[in-house]
């Protein structure tokens, strides 16, 4: 029920601030010392269809293989990216807060939630921010912060910035926005590159169901005026995404 409530927690804190998810799969630069994951980009950008399909469910060929954890850390302590990462210009931004994506101090999130913000790693100047775009895009987006952002920990718990489901979807967190629901009452938490797909809130789990090594979401439609869905399908976590610092 705890980890229900958090969850819940963070997703009403994503909706009303407008704002807002060690690997063994990296890679490391002898250059830089930071490590970044390459994984091919397939999360859309925009906003989630007003009405969507109930989604298919396939087989999972091995359900108790265990989630994979992996780090992405595209920026290190000095600001300076990762070797291979493309700096794009980004916008202005403003009412900066702990990030429940970051796992460690002054990764963060800001409003408005168009500006997609919400994981950004703060520079030493303190108003220069570089945004991630999504987990599988090696892009970075350099923001500019209304004022300087206070120092902010790493949350005690926090929620894997994207999903790679074992169906085969990339899901990435909600940051804000409105979206559909279902008759059910159960809300969006994740919006998957599948049409029709969405990871969840769990009555009894949150999102994420860690109490094994395998996690598990559960997945299924929105559409509009809390239409009817079948109930949702539980489907194997294959990996989960945090953000992070390299030491620089």
């Amino acid at each position: 029920m705890n980890q229900r409530v958090a969850w819940l927690a963070v997703i009403a804190a994503l909706v009303l601030a407008g704002g807002i998810v060690v690997a063994r799969s990296v890679m490391r630069s002898s250059t830089t010392g930071v490590a970044v994951v390459t994984v091919p980009s397939a999360v859309p950008t925009q906003e989630p269809p007003t009405t969507t399909i109930a989604t298919s469910t396939l087989a999972d060929p091995d359900p108790d293989r265990a989630t994979e954890m992996v780090q992405l850390i595209p920026v290190d302590r000095t600001g300076t990216p990762a070797a291979g990462y493309t700096v794009l210009a980004g916008e202005e931004v403003s009412n900066c807060g702990q990030s429940s994506a970051g796992m460690d101090s002054d990764i963060v999130m800001c409003v408005p939630s168009a500006a997609r913000a919400d994981v950004c790693w703060v520079t030493p100047n303190r108003t220069t921010l570089l945004c991630g775009t999504t987990p599988w895009e090696k892009t970075l987006k350099r923001m500019t912060s209304t004022a300087p952002v206070v120092r902010v920990a790493a949350p005690t718990d926090p929620v894997p910035w994207g999903l790679e489901l074992a169906d085969g979807a990339k899901c990435q967190v909600r940051n804000g926005g409105s979206w559909p629901g279902r008759a059910d009452g159960l809300n969006g938490a994740y919006y998957c590159d599948r049409d029709g797909e969405f990871v969840l809130i769990d009555d009894t789990h949150g999102v994420v169901n860690r109490s094994q090594e395998a996690w598990t979401a559960i997945v299924g439609g929105l559409g509009d005026n809390n239409q009817e869905f079948p109930p949702p399908v539980k489907v194997r976590v294959v990996k989960a995404y945090f953000a992070s610092y390299a030491t620089g």
